[in-house]
């Protein structure tokens, strides 16, 4: 198998490293416990914008952001973005992203306009975006019908950027993205290990684009109004690789939306039209492409493993906030959560996201193994 992979890598093909990155984010965000920001003003909302400032609103916060509604005094308002846990590289690579997927000017997609910069206090300013997220209009009862249209341009959008992003075609990374999936925080049966080591030979001669990943594109970051989708949550780092990584992370978001709401709702007919919502972002994102990349007989297998590695990703970051929160937190020593309501809250809803990703784990490996020969 080892030879048959090499074989198919080409010089200089992406590294598909995503699982050690994750790793080093954690890192990085452990550093920036000693490095805590104070949030925004009203007067340095004000000089930075130029413009008078009536309020500055929290919104909401998790674990690596806080985000700030600015009601400015001409009536308009705007979004401000604090990177709580990161670095001043990843605040300037916001700033920067926001207006680079503006020149892609796709139909149908809305970039919100940066606005400033606050750098020492790690804010970006921009312009506010109206909408309900996909993710929301998956639990809405009213929105069916946006859904439906939400998941199809989703698709569409998609598609159009990474016909514009697409730097070259060439086979899958199989060696290097073994090598990282190699890291990551899980442990294989005998049996999950025989399917991996066949999805990757099967997979090493597979043609794909390379180029600038978004990254995060995901139902929860794209706000839905008038048939036009905005982008909220521009990338922090700056990364190259398989395309298909994009599609993957929204396709297993939706999906994982799904199964949440089947689990409350397990009699709702919006099942149904949740499913055919994914299946629309599927089909819009290839009838896009003149020639789309794999070929079709391998695609499915293709979308799994990069939803595998995903999955991957998204438990090394889950493992990392809860090692984080218990920093944070003030938790006493053999597993006691104290007296605090929010650890008591907190650290068992991050455990139970972390059993939901090794549930997923399983159930990707039993998918990948339908597809192979």
């Amino acid at each position: 198998m080892k030879d048959s992979i090499q074989s198919a890598i080409v010089p200089g093909a992406t590294d598909c490293g995503h699982i050690r990155a994750a790793c080093r984010r954690v890192e990085a965000m452990s550093a920036s416990l000693g490095n805590p920001v104070q949030p925004p003003t009203v007067f340095e909302l004000e000089e930075a914008l130029g413009k008078r400032v009536q309020t500055c609103e929290l919104l909401g916060r998790n674990w690596r952001n806080s985000v700030y509604r600015v009601q400015l005094a001409n009536g308009d308002a705007a979004l401000a973005k604090q990177v709580v846990m990161g670095t001043d590289e990843m605040l300037q690579c916001q700033y920067d992203q926001l207006g680079a997927l503006a020149t892609l000017q796709i139909p149908g997609l809305r970039v919100p306009k940066a606005l400033a910069l606050l750098r020492e206090k790690r804010v970006c300013v921009m312009e506010f975006a109206r909408g309900k997220t996909i993710q929301a209009l998956v639990r809405d009862r009213t929105s069916g019908d946006d859904l439906i249209s939400a998941c199809k341009l989703a698709g569409k959008i998609l598609a159009q950027m990474q016909i514009a992003r697409t730097e070259q075609i060439c086979p899958i990374p199989v060696e290097a993205l073994a090598r990282d999936l190699a890291g990551a925080p899980w442990h294989l049966s005998s049996r999950e290990q025989t399917i991996l080591a066949s999805a990757l030979e099967s997979l090493a001669g597979a043609k794909v684009s390379i180029g600038h990943l978004y990254y995060d594109y995901t139902p929860d970051n794209l706000l839905f109004e008038n048939d036009q989708l905005s982008l909220v949550d521009p990338p922090d780092v700056s990364r190259h690789g398989v395309l298909l990584w994009d599609f993957s992370c929204f396709r297993g978001s939706m999906r994982r939306h799904l199964w949440r709401f089947s689990l409350r709702r397990p009699f709702d007919r919006r099942r149904a039209m949740i499913k055919e919502a994914i299946a629309l972002f599927q089909r819009s994102y290839l009838t896009s492409f003149d020639k789309p990349y794999p070929e079709p007989v391998l695609f499915t297998a293709a979308t799994l493993l990069f939803e595998l590695q995903r999955t991957a990703v998204l438990l090394t970051m889950q493992k990392g906030k809860v090692n984080l929160a218990r920093q944070r937190l003030p938790i006493a020593r053999d597993r006691s959560l104290g007296n605090s309501l929010a650890n008591r809250i907190m650290l068992p809803l991050q455990e139970m996201e972390k059993r939901w990703l090794f549930l997923e784990k399983r159930w990707l490996f039993l998918q990948l193994a339908r597809e192979l020969p």
